[in-house]
């Protein structure tokens, strides 16, 4: 890696406590988890013509509380494996939120607000699942959260194997795809989940453009992430063909029947997508010169969920 200036919290422990929370639980990356929400709803408005805006809601609240406890616990394992007090390359979208590193908040106390926040999603997933009985919700749930939870925190330390990506991918695309239309409906189809596939995708894309500034310190700390075990290079080409599967499986989504033609207006956000891959390519051991494109990368996710979303509203409007 090329010199690079770790980025610091600017946070110090007499900091109102919203503004420590807000940073250690990194609020504003909770885009990842509420786009996949939001464009499930718009697929079941599609199908239905309606939405129950009260049970979309709660959806957003429940799963958006899980992230954020997801986000609490692995800084929390990250901190306990050392990984993040090794990074000397952190970023404002990297190497965790450095509370702990920077003694601006606890490790007892990230783990225990970890807990407090996944009850609470947890909460709103039981109350939803009052009005929506059967053993999808269930599933949906405990899965979500033990796959967020055991990325980095033993016993299975997902992403130490090799596999965080394949969680993150299902924590944010088709587990909350599916329990969006279980809670929506009450009932499953592919012509509406299937919106969590391209949504999955674009989340494990986050994620790996995120490992490289990362990938010392991971390696030293036993992390196993898929850009430790490929190499920065190869790493590159992971990456492209996850772009390349995102835009695929909405031409199979279309091709099928599940999304509608006008679900090609994703096609608008692959300049973004070029330019990434471009950026990534060309600055994969500089941190400094790479953190455009984490940016830009999640900028991706929501645009491409957005235009997906207005693709199944526009249809509706079309039919009716």
């Amino acid at each position: 890696m090329e010199a690079f200036t770790p980025r610091a919290t600017g946070l110090s422990p007499g900091d109102p406590w919203v503004k420590k929370w807000v940073v250690a639980a990194r609020l504003p990356f909770l885009t990842a988890s509420v786009m996949p929400v939001l464009a499930t709803a718009a697929a079941v408005w599609r199908a239905d013509g309606a939405v129950p805006l009260g049970l979309a809601g709660l959806t957003l609240l429940g799963i958006a509380l899980i992230h954020a406890g997801a986000n609490l616990a692995n800084d929390f394992f990250d901190h306990w494996s050392g990984a993040d007090a090794a990074n000397r390359y952190s970023t404002p979208f990297s190497g965790g939120s450095r509370v702990i590193q920077e003694g601006v908040v606890s490790p007892r106390a990230i783990v225990t607000a970890a807990a407090l926040c996944t009850a609470a999603g947890a909460a709103c997933g039981v109350a939803l699942w009052l009005g929506r009985p059967g053993p999808v919700l269930p599933a949906v749930g405990a899965a979500g959260i033990a796959l967020s939870w055991f990325y980095t925190a033993p016993p299975l330390r997902l992403a130490h194997r090799g596999v965080g990506e394949l969680a993150t991918m299902l924590c944010f695309g088709p587990l909350p795809a599916l329990g969006t239309e279980w809670v929506l409906r009450g009932q499953l189809s592919a012509a509406v989940s299937w919106a969590g596939v391209p949504a999955g995708l674009l989340v494990a894309a986050i994620l790996l453009i995120n490992e490289f500034p990362d990938v010392g310190a991971d390696g030293s700390a036993g992390k196993r992430t898929l850009v430790v075990r490929l190499g920065p290079r190869r790493a590159v080409a992971a990456y492209g063909l996850l772009l390349l599967a995102t835009y695929a499986s909405v031409g199979v989504g279309v091709a099928l029947g599940w999304m509608p033609p006008l679900a090609g207006l994703v096609a608008c956000v692959a300049p973004l997508s070029w330019r990434i891959l471009r950026v990534l390519r060309a600055n994969y051991a500089d941190v400094g010169g790479l953190v455009p494109g984490m940016a830009a990368t999640i900028l991706q996710q929501v645009l491409f969920l957005l235009l997906l979303a207005a693709a199944y509203l526009g249809d509706l409007a079309l039919r009716g």
